[in-house]
């Protein structure tokens, strides 16, 4: 393969990322084509099967030092994308609409200057993590057998922020983004003759006071823990048959808190209000979670570093007052090193994260790359 990968700006790696999306979980392609680029930039090693399609590339140097690690996402969305460019997904109803393919360019792009400049000292690791929007693979990796392998002292990523001016980014110590989950509430009672409703169990009525329990639950629980919600999300009720009484209903809802203790607190308060509701109307009663993300908390000294290093580059810099409400399952991650997630603005006029014709502006990778490659030099010198 030569030298192509490493003549490839970053622009063009991620126009060719972008044009083969995968969707979580199913990142075969997108991952053989990272170990490829990786084997071509001279990566020390190559660790893959990193909770599924996970891969770590790493770059050592000689010395002793810190591991410091940077990390992307591989997936994509089922979304089919109406932007006009060249570079259009190729794969129907499915888009890299939230940017990832910009998150893998930003970390490509550092390791084209790693194969060219390396860390005086420990070890840089890429990591390319699968399944980010089920919020399933941060966790897989950490999990995974091999994560000792590439476990940080240091750790960072970035996301991009629309509606942000372009290149500006932002900070916080603390709580950087939500905890939030996926609630299903199954209710089973017993399907009846609509004229003879007594002689089955209909779950209507259970179904809409557990609909106005679940939206009175913050105002419930004690606020001195930051941002609390529920968001009712879906609901039904039997089938469209004018003539039955229906034995079923479904109730979903996400929860969200900016932290994990409150977010158990709220679970455990929505699965009781559930059963009460339930048993009060003598139905049988089915429970199950899904995109179960944990909060991101900022390490504030791995904050500081972003600061100083965004200031040296005289990027635009702004404090969050408050975490972003939404979730990154990048606070598995964090936890395991002094960790920090920070966002990116991708300009006032960039279309909304998950819009269908949302496409990350390449006048971002720059910006990106140079501020990561910075924290490399913070913690593992080498030529600035």
């Amino acid at each position: 393969m030569g030298d192509r990968f490493m003549s490839l700006d970053p622009a063009e790696i991620r126009h060719r990322l972008h044009a083969e999306p995968e969707l979580s979980g199913q990142e075969v392609a997108t991952s053989r084509r990272i170990v490829e680029w990786l084997e071509e930039a001279g990566a020390t090693r190559i660790v893959t099967s990193l909770g599924g399609h996970g891969v770590a590339g790493v770059f050592a140097a000689e010395r002793p030092g810190p591991r410091v690690m940077f990390r992307a996402e591989l997936d994509a969305l089922p979304i089919g994308e109406t932007a006009e460019v060249a570079w259009r997904s190729k794969c129907e109803h499915v888009a890299h609409s939230c940017g990832h393919d910009g998150h893998m360019a930003t970390l490509l792009g550092l390791a084209q200057r790693l194969s060219k400049n390396p860390p005086a000292y420990g070890e840089t690791v890429l990591l390319f993590q699968p399944s980010e929007e089920t919020g399933r693979g941060a966790r897989g990796v950490v999990e995974s057998s091999r994560f000792e392998e590439i476990a940080p002292d240091h750790v960072f990523a970035l996301h991009n922020l629309p509606g942000e001016p372009l290149g500006e980014v932002s900070v916080r110590s603390g709580a950087f983004t939500c905890a939030s989950r996926g609630l299903i509430v199954r209710l089973n009672g017993l399907c009846t003759h609509a004229a003879h409703p007594e002689q089955g169990r209909n779950p209507a009525l259970a179904m809409c006071r557990i609909l106005q329990g679940l939206k009175r639950l913050p105002q419930q629980l004690p606020d001195d823990q930051g941002l609390v919600m529920v968001t009712l999300i879906h609901a039904r009720l039997g089938e469209v048959a004018f003539g039955t009484s229906p034995g079923q209903a479904e109730v979903m809802a996400t929860l969200r808190t900016e932290d994990d203790a409150m977010m158990r607190a709220l679970a455990e308060a929505a699965v009781s209000l559930a059963r009460v509701e339930a048993e009060e109307d003598d139905l049988g009663i089915e429970i199950d979670w899904c995109d179960v993300f944990q909060a991101t908390h900022n390490h504030p000294r791995a904050v500081e570093a972003i600061r100083e290093e965004a200031n040296a580059l005289a990027l635009p810099l702004r404090e969050l007052s408050a975490a972003h409400r939404w979730s990154e399952d990048f606070g598995w991650l964090a936890a395991q090193g002094e960790g920090a997630l920070l966002t990116l603005g991708s300009g006032e006029q960039c279309r909304p994260l998950h819009h269908p014709s949302y496409d990350f502006p390449d006048a971002m990778l720059t910006p990106g790359i140079d501020l990561f490659e910075r924290l490399v030099r913070r913690y593992q010198g080498g030529a600035r």
